[in-house]
């Protein structure tokens, strides 16, 4: 089971292609993806910000899914294998309450879940270069996302309380189970005017919270070891300043060069002048 199923698209040109990337984020780390690689980054146990980038080959999904996998909180582990082993003994089998308990996972975060959760959203917010010097505007973005998952968690609990009383609750999560997949998609305007208002106060008070530096730089070696196809460090970053800032420093130095160039050659000019 994934910690928090979060996609959330944004189109990013690369060399004239548009990118549709999706975000996912977990307690130690953030995944973005599109269709046809998944760069991760995450803090491992020394604190060190770790990236890695794969293909859909065997190696990139069993990476992904262990990632998931070893880090879903035990209690909610415990409390749907729990809630399994219940529903079965009951004779009316109430399969329902077992994705009303996995979408309410989304009001229970572990609080560095949530704050990659905000990291990620800021990276998708923030419109210009995304860089190290950029990490302070980036951290300034909207914590909110159009595309966020807890707009499945508001479709899925609005239809199932809707639908709870005239068809039970069997067939109440049925049918928000498939509000879940139809809305965003083919009801577009009832996904921007109720749907999304209800999500933006969810993800601001519960979802996410505002991230660290650490989770900032995170989110963003991940986002662009996707967008250039390499895996991005933090000495990568600061050494391609360092060489951004000399080559500035040394087209200024030429700039400078040949302006006192041009002066030598015009008193030149000048003095021959005055001497015929």
């Amino acid at each position: 089971m994934k910690n928090k199923l979060n996609h959330v698209t944004l189109k990013e040109k690369l060399g004239g292609k548009t990118l549709m990337i999706r975000g996912m984020s977990y307690p130690k780390g953030i995944f973005y993806m599109d269709k046809e690689y998944i760069a991760h980054s995450g803090v491992d146990t020394k604190g060190n910000i770790v990236t890695h980038l794969f293909t859909y080959d065997k190696k990139g999904m069993l990476f992904f899914a262990k990632r998931i996998i070893v880090t879903v909180p035990w209690y909610l582990i415990v409390g749907i294998l729990g809630l399994i082993i219940w529903i079965i003994r009951q004779p009316d089998y109430p399969f329902y309450l077992l994705p009303l308990a996995t979408f309410g996972y989304h009001f229970f975060f572990p609080y560095p879940l949530r704050q990659f959760h905000g990291a990620e959203h800021k990276m998708f917010s923030h419109q210009g270069e995304k860089s190290l010097e950029t990490l302070h505007d980036i951290a300034e973005s909207d914590i909110v996302n159009y595309h966020c998952s807890t707009n499945s968690v508001v479709t899925f609990y609005l239809l199932f309380f809707l639908g709870l009383g005239p068809f039970g609750g069997n067939l109440a999560a049925i049918l928000g189970l498939i509000g879940v997949v139809v809305i965003p998609r083919w009801l577009k305007g009832l996904q921007r005017h109720v749907i999304f208002p209800i999500s933006k106060i969810i993800q601001r008070q519960i979802t996410t919270v505002e991230p660290d530096l650490k989770h900032l730089k995170t989110a963003l070696f991940s986002y662009l070891t996707l967008t250039r196809r390499q895996v991005v460090s933090e000495k990568l970053l600061r050494d391609e300043m360092k060489k951004a800032k000399e080559e500035q420093e040394l087209a200024i130095q030429k700039e400078q060069e040949q302006k006192q160039l041009l002066l030598r050659e015009q008193i030149i000019q000048e003095t021959e002048w005055v001497e015929i």
